[in-house]
């Protein structure tokens, strides 16, 4: 019940809000994983919406986001894995950015999610809080660049944590920019007015709650599904008109670290997942207007 009317407050607030946006974006991606040797592999559905709000001195940021993780296990682990088939991740997060000057804004964050299999009713073991506070200094030269420096609060790890923001955006061209940091560093060219292309080396994962205990054996009980993974990717993204742009992505992961855990975080089974391939693709709506 209480996650229902999460939810509803959710989409009450993005239908509030969309009257008074100046760029609503919706997106959706399938990302596939084959198997390799370790014997997983898993898709991922992805569906975001976020809704701008342009305010007096900054900009109110909606955001909500649904990843649905399926995964498919090939080896025998000597335990069940029918509950580990599917992990899903809703999330809502609340964005802030306050302009000082024309050089100098603060963004904060906040946001909360269901992060489970949802193998039963929802309980307040699969919400999951998040915050970010950072500060942006840009820089106005010969072209734009923009320093930013914060500390997050959130799983992408593979469980909640403390972690540094750092992230320097500098655009050398109208056609070339990079960003340098953590959790992301691209590269990004323009190769025409229609298209763009982007590498990055970015960190990201999950922190889900089981809604029953898997018995490893007879004395080993997990209660939590932790996953974590290092991504280096190859990104193509066409606009077809000023609505629709279509996204192709292609990658390595250079590390996958899948495991279960008890409440206190200590490792109860691992997965021993290793380095894979991955492929997605994607499509974005963009709703302009004045």
């Amino acid at each position: 019940m209480r996650g229902i009317i999460m939810i509803a407050f959710i989409i009450s607030v993005a239908n509030k809000s969309i009257g008074q946006s100046n760029g609503t974006t919706f997106s959706f991606d399938y990302t596939i994983a084959p198997i390799t040797n370790d014997g997983i592999d898993f898709n991922k559905t992805g569906f975001k919406m976020s809704i701008p709000v342009k305010l007096k001195n900054g900009l109110l940021l909606h955001a909500l986001s649904t990843d649905i993780y399926q995964f498919n296990y090939t080896n025998n682990y000597g335990f069940s894995t029918t509950d580990l088939s599917i992990v899903n991740d809703i999330n809502y997060t609340l964005k802030y950015t306050h302009s000082f000057s024309d050089t100098w804004r603060l963004n904060s964050q906040t946001g909360i999610s269901i992060v489970s299999n949802l193998a039963a009713d929802i309980s307040y073991n699969d919400l999951l809080l998040s915050a970010e506070v950072s500060i942006t200094k840009i820089i106005k030269k010969h072209t734009p660049e923009a320093l930013t420096v914060g500390l997050n609060y959130s799983t992408i790890t593979g469980r909640p944590r403390i972690l540094p923001i750092i992230n320097y955006i500098k655009q050398v061209s109208e056609k070339f920019s990079y960003g340098i940091g953590f959790p992301k560093t691209f590269v990004e060219y323009k190769v025409t007015d229609l298209s763009t292309l982007k590498s990055s080396l970015s960190v990201d994962g999950f922190y889900s709650n089981l809604s029953h205990s898997i018995f490893v054996n007879v004395t080993d009980e997990a209660n939590r599904a932790s996953f974590s993974s290092t991504l280096l990717s190859l990104e193509y993204e066409y606009k077809m008109d000023n609505y629709w742009n279509i996204v192709f992505k292609g990658g390595y992961a250079l590390s996958n670290t899948y495991k279960l855990v008890d409440y206190e975080d200590n490792t109860i089974f691992n997965f021993n997942t290793k380095p894979e391939p991955f492929f997605s693709a994607g499509i974005k709506f963009n709703i302009k207007t004045k």
